[in-house]
């Protein structure tokens, strides 16, 4: 003889059912953080997709030029002069007492962008961030 039963499944909806309390708070901050990496990926060292086009990875390469000449030379007067020879048009420079500040303005494949660079302390420390031509 065959016996049929009618099986009823419960879940245990204690433990998911604030689940998305955790998860939505956590894509969100992910999204706002994406977007404001997406403003400018050469300054916050991420020049790869999804962050950045062709034009980022360009001026992140002269960028790291950029880097590379302030830390190789002993003078910190002589980076303005260094950075032009290699191509990077520099707009303006202020020379200080351990540090330089510069405007360049970089060629990029849509066009052209400007960033302010500083290094600090015979080049061990540079930053850069885009700012309007």
């Amino acid at each position: 003889m065959q016996r049929l039963a009618l099986v009823v499944r419960r879940t245990d909806r204690g433990r998911g059912r604030y689940r998305w309390l955790v998860v939505v708070p956590a894509v969100l901050i992910l999204v706002l953080s994406a977007r404001v990496v997406s403003t400018d990926p050469v300054g916050y060292g991420v020049p790869f997709w999804p962050f950045a086009n062709g034009s980022d990875r360009v001026e992140y390469q002269v960028m790291d030029q950029v880097t590379s000449i302030a830390r190789a030379l002993r003078r910190l007067d002589e980076v303005p002069s260094a950075v032009a020879a290699e191509g990077v048009e520099v707009l303006e420079a202020r020379v200080g007492v351990g540090a330089v500040w510069m405007r360049v303005r970089v060629h990029v494949p849509d066009g052209s962008r400007c960033r302010e660079v500083s290094v600090l302390g015979d080049g061990a420390q540079v930053n850069s961030r885009r700012v309007s031509c």
